[in-house]
């Protein structure tokens, strides 16, 4: 990848809007192209400011109410009543048929829903860890592990208030080898997540959290990825992903601290 190729991606590269193939020919290029350091500071202090709440637009409860009313006029239009069907006649043979073919169709379709939503899971679950790679990998590439750089847990955690609409908790376990660096806000899909960083020997480990799905709780997931390992879980309303390329041992303890403190 040339420099002009890398530069015209490089916004989509921080917004995490390419693939992964992409990202790491980007990330690549960058680990051995220093004139394209200059470029980049550029586009991460560009990107810095514009992060800042005094220039987001935050909608009043009125107006959130009444987007969410025209949303749901849109999505959900009132349903016409028909009551012009006639009363039909079945002689009474044909009710066990007809019991029987309904019967198999809702297995069939209960059996179709329930395979669906297995590949569904599945297909999210392989985009959710992708994007996470790819987060990852982009953090280091583009030397932008954080947005605040401290390992006081005390300034690291305040420093999300306001930016989000949750609270991630916020833990320094230098003592058992995992030291606080820093954190910064991310990019899921649209939603904004937040990272802790932490350091570990030569490893870092990206943090990531936002709320949870009450409808659909997250277990205890491991997967292994481009030499990263990933452990994601839920606690306290929260979902939790942290990613490394540090040793699934390691991670192990990493996330059992992060439990313990939280009270899991």
């Amino acid at each position: 990848m040339t420099c002009s190729e890398s530069q015209k991606r490089i916004d989509s590269f921080l917004d995490n809007e390419v693939d992964l193939a992409t990202a790491q020919e980007i990330q690549r290029h960058l680990e051995e192209c220093s004139a394209c350091e200059p470029f980049v500071a550029d586009r991460l202090a560009l990107r810095h400011c514009l992060q800042t709440p005094e220039l987001r637009f935050v909608p009043t409860a009125d107006l959130r109410s009444r987007i969410h009313a025209q949303l749901q006029k849109e999505i959900r239009p009132p349903s016409a009543h028909f009551n012009w069907l006639p009363r039909l006649q079945f002689p009474n043979w044909i009710l066990p048929t007809l019991a029987g073919a309904a019967a198999v169709l809702i297995f069939w379709f209960g059996s179709a829903t329930f395979f669906s939503r297995v590949r569904w899971s599945n297909e999210a679950n392989s985009t959710l860890i992708e994007q996470l790679v790819s987060n990852h990998l982009r953090s280091l590439a583009a030397n932008h592990l954080f947005d605040v750089a401290s390992s006081d847990q005390h300034t690291v955690k305040p420093w999300f208030a306001g930016k989000l609409n949750f609270s991630p908790p916020v833990f320094d376990f230098s003592e058992q080898g995992f030291k606080l660096i820093g954190g910064r806000l991310d990019y899921l899909g649209n939603e904004e997540v937040a990272a802790v960083i932490f350091q570990h020997q030569n490893h870092y480990i990206n943090l990531f959290v936002w709320p949870g799905d009450q409808s659909s709780p997250l277990p205890d997931t491991i997967f292994q990825r481009e030499g990263l390992n990933l452990y994601g879980w839920e606690a306290n309303g929260l979902t939790f992903w942290a990613v490394t390329d540090a040793s699934p041992e390691t991670l192990k303890t990493f996330v059992d601290l992060e439990k313990q403190r939280m009270g899991k």
